[in-house]
Parts: structure tokens; sequence; C-alpha cells
């Protein structure tokens, strides 16, 4: 049903002898009072009841250009009211979406940035206020954690804000605020004063710098994280950004195989290291020749069982990793060169795994051959931009316009299809590092513009190969790719830099609940996996697969290195690594791991990947008991998540009363059920047993007359539908 916008004009006294207006803005939902001679204003959600700010009016915006009293200028649209100062600034504010969002915006000629918000997102702990920060998966930070603290989260920058909003919450009433401009610049701010009637105040503000002019608000009424999530999940809709994985699928059927699939990751097939000016050689290492990396491919399909993976190659180019760029080719001589790659991907690919070669073209090195001053960032003064200390040397940044000018050269991504033809192709730091800004006059860029050019050269690179991931992966990527590395986690923890216990945070897997169902995404770099429990509990939440990017050298499975007894016991921080009684048990360490671990989060990703997480729960006070539902009504899964550090008793419909020791869990969806615990369907497992029952044919589970039982670890017996199964390793049971 339409929502129809009605404009009120109120009058009232301020003092005698002067009259001042307050102009509202009125539609179904929301009420907007604007005075008319300072431009103060104040929001109201109509369902909820709830002012922003709280109390008194919040201002127009802090900047020099703002200062002065305001008049109103007419305006023929009546959704609107225009107010000017003697500076010629104009502040507009409009109801727009039909009356769900307040807009607010400026026009005019102003130098400086503007500062806004800040008054009238203020939460307090006796609102029970908290702020969702779409940062990697997303941060929950509430306004009684006791912290202090000041953090700017720029729009896509490194562990910013990954999408272009922030959630709030006060009293039981939820609002986002969104915007469309790499130039606004959300900051979050703690304080806790000691003289007022709130022990704490959380304080959310937007600097709108350059391009920036405008920011909406959207209340939505009763309602928690979840309301947030489906609130913004609309409007990604709206912006075209949704762009879901059936969608994908059909543009290329191949995507259909990253469905459930791990990534499996060799980062540095040639490291060669070179000194800072990158003219002397330090030192070569061969990790794996590309004949291993096609053996090492075949033995995780024929030995480990692992059905589904994205297997992704670094240092296959001619200097090696992060060497030399842009010049890729030929494929490294020290590997075995462009036949034996072109041979191990045809390979791979032979497994029905999506090959993908890691290439980098923002990074360039002073001894590429096609070194070139001309294509780096500028500084105002002319100075180029460098970038990391890495392998190759001290890379220097290559401006967003030239990185697509050179993946399209004959020599690079063309060539690179014709000689290789993998099914997917990685582009290093695309969506990592911030929108970016260059000087050069031959090039000059600004964020927005950054960010335009980096779209044309995923749509580039997706065309050319079929299928196109980066690192990290910001909502502006979705509609122009199939897959992000590193935005789940990085390095077995949740984050790179940004530590959540300096918010009082908690980690939620906001991302799933707004995008699913659109992108596949898995973390980056390496990790412990003896101290990984936490870290697999994060993806059994978040229903992704895991990745696994520290595989030994050359043909590790064949190797008596590292081949240790497993410690008895082993202790609940590295739970998945055991193996006693189970599938993987005698095998190396590695090979563990991934079966473990992929057994439960590859169908579970399978069973959930055209859903989003649409209710996420906190069974106890302390957070630590958490559910997530994806999906609605019967084909729903659910997930229940230990990530306390001791047992957990729950309820499960098929395992009856269950004891989760720390990071268990219980699965329970259509077609795939698992669980990690001490307890389930009246077994006890003593410290701990993992099991995953799938159906076999199109019955759901209990109606399957046929169930494929997988067992990991712990004592090897389970019930079901009244029988006691022996399952060692794997089995297809009958149920009559």
């Amino acid at each position: 049903m339409r929502t129809f916008i009605h404009v009120c004009l109120l009058v009232l006294l301020i003092s005698a002898g002067s009259k001042a207006k307050t102009i509202k803005l009125e539609s179904d939902l929301l009420t907007v009072e604007i005075d008319e001679g300072t431009g103060r204003w104040v929001l109201l959600d109509k369902h909820s009841g709830t002012r922003w700010p709280s109390e008194g009016m919040a201002k127009p915006g802090s900047a020099t250009w703002l200062e002065g009293d305001f008049v109103r200028i007419k305006t023929t649209n009546k959704k609107s009211v225009r107010l000017q100062n003697k500076n010629g600034i104009a502040v507009l504010f409009a109801l727009v979406d039909e009356g769900k969002t307040f807009e607010l915006s400026y026009e005019g000629k102003a130098e400086g940035s503007v500062r806004v918000l800040g008054d009238a997102l203020a939460i307090t702990d006796i609102e029970d206020g908290y702020a969702i920060v779409p940062c990697r998966e997303g941060l929950l930070i509430p306004a009684n954690s006791g912290k202090t603290f000041q953090r700017v989260f720029g729009t896509s920058d490194y562990e910013g804000c990954h999408m272009n909003m922030l959630g709030l919450i006060k009293a039981g009433s939820a609002l986002i605020v969104t915007w469309d401009d790499a130039y606004v610049f959300a900051e979050l701010k703690s304080t806790t004063p000691a003289d007022k009637s709130y022990r704490q105040k959380l304080t959310a503000s937007l600097e709108l710098r350059r391009s920036a002019k405008s920011v909406r608000l959207t209340p939505l009424g009763k309602g928690d994280w979840n309301t947030i999530a489906a609130g913004y999940r609309r409007c990604a809709e709206k912006k075209g950004l949704a762009i879901t994985l059936r969608e994908k699928i059909r543009r290329n059927p191949h995507v259909e195989l990253m469905v459930g699939a791990v990534d499996a990751k060799l980062w540095t097939c040639l490291a060669r290291r070179m000194n800072e000016q990158s003219t002397k050689e330090e030192s070569v290492k061969v990790h794996w020749t590309f004949d291993e990396a096609a053996q090492i491919a075949e033995h995780l399909r024929k030995d480990v069982g692992i059905e589904r993976c994205l297997f992704m190659m670094g240092g296959w180019t001619e200097g090696g990793y992060d060497c030399r760029h842009p010049d890729n080719l030929p494929a490294n001589p020290e590997c075995g060169g462009n036949d034996a790659l072109a041979a191990a991907v045809k390979r791979i690919q032979a497994l029905d795994y999506v090959a993908c070669l890691h290439d980098n073209v923002q990074d360039m090195y002073r001894d590429a051959k096609s070194w070139n001053p001309g294509y780096i960032e500028k500084r105002s003064d002319g100075s180029l931009i460098t970038g990391g200390r890495w392998l190759g040397g001290r890379a220097y940044m290559v401006c967003a316009p030239k990185q697509l000018e050179l993946a399209q050269r004959p020599q690079n991504l063309p060539a690179i299809k014709k000689l290789f033809a993998p099914w997917s192709y990685f582009i290093d730091t695309t969506y990592a590092v911030g929108p970016r800004e260059c000087h050069d006059p031959n090039h000059p860029i600004g964020r927005n513009d950054d960010i335009a050019w980096k779209i044309r050269l995923s749509d580039y690179s997706r065309e050319m190969f079929g299928i196109f991931g980066s690192e990290c992966g910001r909502e502006w990527a979705l509609p122009h790719s199939d897959f992000f590395e590193g935005l789940v986690a990085v390095s077995g923890r949740y984050f790179h830099n940004l530590k959540p216990d300096d918010f009082g945070a908690t980690v939620i897997p906001f991302f799933e609940m707004v995008y699913h169902d659109c992108q596949i995404c898995y973390g980056k770099y390496g990790y412990a996996a003896e101290r990984g429990a936490e870290f697999v509990a994060h993806h059994v939440l978040c229903a992704r697969p895991l990745y696994y990017h520290s595989f030994p050298d050359h043909l590790y499975w064949k190797s008596t290195k590292n081949r240790e007894r497993e410690q008895t016991p082993i202790p609940d921080m590295a739970c998945y690594t055991r193996s006693y009684n189970g599938w993987a048990e005698g095998m190396h360490p590695l090979d563990m791991f991934l079966k473990n671990t992929y057994e439960v989060l590859g169908p579970l990703h399978s069973a959930t990947a055209h859903n989003t997480l649409s209710k996420l729960e906190f069974l106890t006070k302390d957070l630590t008991l958490r559910q997530a539902t994806y999906g609605r009504g019967e084909d729903a899964t659910r997930i229940i998540v230990n990530f306390g550090t001791k047992e957990a008793q729950v309820e499960s419909t098929l395992g009856g009363k269950v004891t989760l020791p720390p990071w268990g869990f219980v699965i329970e969806g259509p077609r795939f059920a698992a669980f990690h615990a001490r307890r389930w369907n009246g077994q006890e497992y003593g410290k701990g047993a993992l099991f995953t029952l799938r159906a076999m044919g199109n019955k759901n589970m209990k109606e399957a007359d046929r169930i494929r039982i997988f067992h990991a670890f712990g004592t090897e017996t389970i019930k079901w539908k009244g029988g006691l199964y022996k399952v060692q390793r794997e089995m297809v049971i009958s149920v009559p």
C-alpha cells in the first residue's frame, strides 16, 4: 500500500514579541520537525514512538559555512523543505522512498567538510542502546560496555564500513543510516561521564567531505539487529546490489561448483625475495611445482574426499609471488613453465574443482619490464605513492585506470586466458584497500572514481575468465564478482588489525543476514588449526566453508614430518584437529583438520547458500550461546553454537537434550544435520564427538530411508530412529 505524505506548518511562540516557525514533514511512518530559523530538527518514528535525538533537536550539521540563521526558500516539492543561510548554503530536508526515509542534504559552494548526526544519533546504556557496524562480518557495539573509544570507519576503507550504512537501536527501536558517496566517514565515539544520569553514551556521526552531500535515516519501528538487516536488504535490492548466487550461476554455471567448496590456496609456488629497491635477489624457494600443485588437488579429491574446491595458485608468475608485477608471463620455469601450468589447470578442473590463478595489478615493482612512473599514483606534489614491502621489494601503487589498462594488454589477461584457461581469476587487493586518490594530471581520480575503475576492472576480468574474486570484499563489488577472500575472517581471527574487545563489541554475522545468498565468501591468511576451535565455530555460525592457506611444502602427505601422535586429551581449543576413532585417523594433520571441517561446513553452505540468515538470537545473557536460522519455514536450517568456555545445554528437534562443549554446535536442516556434542539423542560422548548426517535422494531427514553418516572423532556409536549404529568413518544406513 502506498504511503501518503503530507506537509503541515506549525507556528510556535518562542518568546514574547517574536515568532519562529517549526515546519513539519510527515508520512504514515515518520515525522520530521524543523526549526525554520536554526535548521535544527528532530525525527519521530511513529511506529515505535521513539525520537532521534531523544531530547531536544539536532543541528543541521557542524561546519563554518553552516553558521548563522536560516530563511526558508520556496520549493515546488511538497515533500521537502529548503533552508538557506547568508553564505548561500542550503540545507534540504526531504522525505523520500514513499515516506519511509528522511534525507538530509546540502546545496551550494561549501569549502571543507561537514560533521552531522552526532547529536541526533546519541544512544545510552539506560536506553539499552547499541550500534551495528558492517565491518567484515559485522560488529554489535553496545552502549553499556564501560569502554571509552573513538574510531572512524571510512566508507570501503580497510576494516571500515564495508556496506554504506550504520544501524542503531535504542529503547527497542531500530534505525538505519545510509549514504552513497565514498567521501563519507562514519565515526563512533563512546564516553563514560560521571555527572550524568547515564553511565555511557555512544554517538555515531558522519563526516561528509568533498562530493558527499547527503545522508538518509530510515526508522524501522520496534526491532533489533534482525530488523536492521532486513531493512537494509530492502535498500540493497533497490540499489541493485543484491545480485543472488542463483543469478550468478545462470550467468556462469561454473559458479555452482563453488557452492559448498573449500578454498585451498597455494600462496607462493615460487617465493623469490628481493631487496627494498628490487635490484638484488635475496632468496629463491620453490614450495610447489605446478605438477605438485595438481597432485595436491588430486589428493584432496581422491584421498581426502573433498568434493568441491576453489583451488588457487599464487606465485605462478614469471618472477614469483609479489614480484615483477605487472609482467606475469611466462609462467616461471622454476615451477615448470607455461606447459606445466596449463597441464596443472587442466588436471585440477578435470576433478570439477574450480582452478584459479592469483594476480595483482595494483602493485608495480622497479624491476618489472614495464616499469613506468607514469602508471603510478601521485601525491599533490607529484611524488610517487609507495605501497608495502613485499617479496618483490617495495611496491608502488598503480592508479586504478592504469590497472585496467595493464590488465587489458595482450600479454596480460588475454594471454593468460589463452594459455591456461582457468575457470576463475583472482586479482589481489582490488577490494581490500580503501578508495584511493591520485593527483597525476594525466589520470587524476578521487575515491568515487577509484571504485568506478575497479568495477570496470572486475567486469573485464569476470568477462574474460567467467568467475572473478578479490581480497576482503565490499558491497559495491557484489554485482561485479563471484567470491570474496578475506571478508569472513583473517589469520584465525575475526579481524586483521581491529580488536573487538576495544569497543566491548560482539562479532555477529551481519553480512550473512544481508548478503549470504549473494556471494561465495572466505577468510584469508594462514592460521593454527590447533588453536582454531573458535574460528571454526565462527564459520559454523556464518554457514561458510573454511579456507586452507597453510599447506606444507611439496607432496606433504607423503612426508613423515609433523605426523606426531595425538595428544591425549587434545584441548578444547584444538578440538577440530581430533581424529580418534574417526574418518581421518592416521592421516596427515592438515588432512585431518580439513576433512573434519569440510564435512560440516561444505554441506552446511550447500544447504543455506540460497538463503539469508533470517534470524540471529542470543540464547544466554552473556551472548555466548547463539542461534542462527537460515531461511524460513520448513526449509529453514537452524544452527546453535556455544562460544562460551563452559559446556551448554540446548534443546534440539533431532537430538533432544544436547550438551555442547566449548565451541561445539548442533545443526538441523531439512536434509542435513550435524553436531559436535557431549550428548546427543540420549548418547553420551565424553569430551565430545562429531557426526554429520545427510539424507540421500530427494527426501528430507525425517522421511529419508537412506542416510549417510560421517564420523570425525569421539565415540563411534550414534542413535537414529530407534537404531544404534557404529560408524568409525562413514556409512550409508537404511532406515525402515
